[in-house]
């Protein structure tokens, strides 16, 4: 039974990262480079058309010292690969590596994005844990019985609201900005039915 448990436990974090290792390598094999650009331009201007240029300078600040990492491997990338003495092979790889370079901006930028929410969010999270860890302690107190069906609830939502986390901040999609509070809000509400309806401890 415990080892049943144990596999499970292992299996989301195991799609999860198989579906981000090889879901990658396709992306970077066949979407071409001007669709990276395109979501990169697409979520700046629509940071900057909602929360204002400042907020895109900020976030571009918090990520300034990712980007140049990037932008450095990317030419020390295409420095070594021109040797090989291949026309075609050479312009395809150069063009994958500028495809992941920008997708390594995107990624960072969102990463950048989740930060600034964070900010806001993280008070509020643990205000809703500490909130659900009072509630399973009065109803200990008042000998009520916690819902194994309401925890399991938590547990599938916390595990979807990281999913779709990971999802986001690595496809080469622009999808709306929006997704990132809306994913703290998930997490929050899954930790607080987690927290609240863990099993009593006789």
């Amino acid at each position: 039974m415990a080892t049943s448990q144990k596999e499970n436990k292992h299996s989301f974090a195991s799609i999860a990262l198989v579906i981000v290792i090889f879901g990658g390598m396709a992306a970077l094999a066949l979407i071409p480079v001007e669709i990276f650009q395109m979501v990169r331009l697409k979520e700046q201007e629509q940071i900057k058309s909602w929360l204002g240029q400042e907020t895109d300078l900020w976030i571009m600040m918090k990520i300034v010292h990712l980007l140049q990492w990037a932008n450095n491997e990317a030419s020390s990338s295409l420095d070594m690969m021109q040797i090989s003495g291949n026309t075609k092979i050479d312009g395809w790889v150069a063009q994958r590596l500028h495809a992941a370079l920008i997708w390594c901006h995107v990624v960072f930028y969102r990463g950048g994005f989740m930060l600034m929410w964070g900010v806001f969010a993280i008070p509020l999270l643990l205000a809703m844990y500490m909130d659900g860890h009072y509630q399973r302690e009065k109803r200990k107190a008042m000998f009520s019985s916690q819902s194994p069906v309401m925890h399991k609830y938590g547990i599938d939502m916390m595990k979807g609201a990281v999913g779709v986390l990971i999802l986001w901040i690595f496809i080469p999609w622009h999808i709306t900005m929006l997704i990132a509070p809306l994913i703290y809000v998930s997490i929050g509400i899954a930790g607080w039915l987690w927290i609240s309806n863990m099993q009593k401890r006789m």
